[in-house]
């Protein structure tokens, strides 16, 4: 994203998004250690576990993709990542960091994908 003003607006989106108006209390936002929960389902339904719980599973990858999307600018080479990687990707730096875990869910990924996926300066 060479045009610094339309650079500018999508910060300005992901803000709006991630930090909605209104009278947003530190409870509903997702935390790390919420993303952990819904992680392990994850990773259940990669290893076929019958005990799955599939809504939880679908909420990990819609969060971390629905994130993904947003912010697809802050990544190297955003067309050929896959849904696939990204989950994968989020699911080992969340397994490699639990100190992390108190943070939000939002920084969590953020920082997975930035480390994974680091745009060229």
């Amino acid at each position: 994203m060479s045009n610094p003003a339309l650079k500018r607006l999508a910060i300005i989106l992901l803000v709006l998004v991630l930090f909605p108006l209104g009278h947003a209390h530190s409870k509903e936002l997702l935390s790390g250690n919420d993303l952990v929960q819904l992680m392990r389902e994850y990773e259940k339904a990669e290893r076929n576990d019958k005990s799955t719980n599939w809504h939880k599973a679908g909420e990990y990858v819609g969060y971390v993709m629905g994130f993904y999307d947003a912010t697809w600018f802050f990544y190297a080479d955003p067309q050929s990542i896959t849904e696939g990687q990204v989950a994968a990707v989020v699911a080992e730096f969340l397994n490699r960091h639990p100190e992390k875990w108190n943070r939000p869910a939002w920084d969590l990924v953020m920082e997975a994908l930035q480390e994974a996926f680091p745009k060229a300066k």
